[in-house]
């Protein structure tokens, strides 16, 4: 019912606060040469005139600077400062760029979706999906989407790898907001987080969305927990038997970008 062959998908009408982050998007990918009002309306799809009405707005919120010399586009002042004030979570972006590479390879060779998570304010905050040409059409996570630890594969091997007082700690002020994604509870989650040590992964049993599962393991740097990748497919194409091959290879890409899947 979850899985079939991606159709096309019928192209919904944009927003304008769409359409203009889409120019925007085109112009930071283009920022050093700067982009002219032609190239943006034909990359993003818009008409002319509308492509410069908003072209407008954003010079006007120092999101862009337009050179009227060259009658070109740059990034204004205000991406960057936006930058600045993400502080700590700009360490990131940084995170999600080493890793990517190797986990685009990984879900060419076990395919379903490819989750990237890291802690972030006592919560699991999503910062990569990589879908590659998966069948599977539903999407668990989005970037930027926030999960209690322990909800989610990805969040739940962060949670996993915690010390087991801090990890009951969590499960214990976690637990009502558990009851909100399916059938998880502070039970489950306890005896996902017990099993880890023996597996070295943990595995979302299709408790949140029917038919589908995840399994996810915990990625160190120098013995610090930085992040955790995840697979998500169907609970049959995660059954028993294939769960160790799956984790080796999440693991595998996870050393070949230079970091560790157990901690020191």
């Amino acid at each position: 019912m979850l899985l079939e062959t991606a159709a096309p998908r019928v192209e919904e009408p944009r927003s304008s606060l769409s359409k203009a982050l889409a120019l925007l998007v085109v112009v930071a990918e283009r920022s050093q040469k700067g982009v002219s009002l032609s190239s943006a309306a034909t990359r993003t799809g818009l008409h002319v005139a509308t492509a410069h009405r908003l072209l407008t707005a954003l010079v006007d919120e120092n999101f862009l600077n337009f050179d009227p010399y060259t009658k070109r586009y740059f990034l204004g002042l205000m991406p960057y400062e936006i930058v600045n004030r993400a502080g700590p979570d700009l360490e990131f972006l940084q995170l999600r760029k080493t890793l990517r590479p190797f986990l685009d390879i990984a879900q060419q060779s076990i395919g379903g979706i490819i989750n990237l998570s890291v802690p972030s304010q006592g919560e699991s905050l999503c910062i990569a999906v990589i879908e590659g040409r998966a069948q599977i059409l539903v999407s668990t996570l989005k970037v930027g989407a926030r999960r209690p630890l322990g909800v989610g594969a990805a969040s739940l091997a962060l949670l996993a790898a915690h010390p087991a007082g801090a990890r009951a700690a969590i499960i214990g002020r976690e637990a009502e907001r558990y009851l909100k994604y399916g059938r998880l509870t502070a039970a489950i989650a306890t005896e996902a987080c017990e099993r880890f040590p023996i597996d070295g992964y943990v595995v979302n049993e299709a408790l949140i969305i029917p038919d589908i599962g995840a399994l996810a393991i915990p990625v160190f740097k120098d013995g610090a927990l930085v992040c955790a990748v995840s697979v998500t497919n169907t609970i049959s194409y995660l059954h028993p038997d294939a769960r160790a091959g799956l984790a080796e290879t999440l693991r595998r890409a996870v050393v070949d970008a230079g970091f560790q899947a157990e901690a020191a």
